[in-house]
């Protein structure tokens, strides 16, 4: 591994750092207490939609890509 190699590893920790931050900011503010109980609720949103909604996330997760 080079410097390039570790910086794109640092970096990349450094973004799940930051992902686990909102995501546990969120179960905060929701009083949600699992990743099972995240999915309880996710689960019939993206149901329900039709669709759209992963359509969307796809999306969102591409761009970041």
């Amino acid at each position: 591994m080079d410097k390039k190699d570790v910086l794109e590893i640092a970096e990349g920790l450094r973004l799940i750092e930051e992902g686990v931050e909102r995501i546990q900011s969120v179960m905060r503010e929701k009083k949600i207490r699992s990743i099972k109980d995240i999915a309880a609720e996710l689960i019939p949103c993206f149901k329900e939609d039709d669709d759209s909604l992963t359509e969307t996330v796809i999306q969102h997760l591409d761009k970041k890509n």
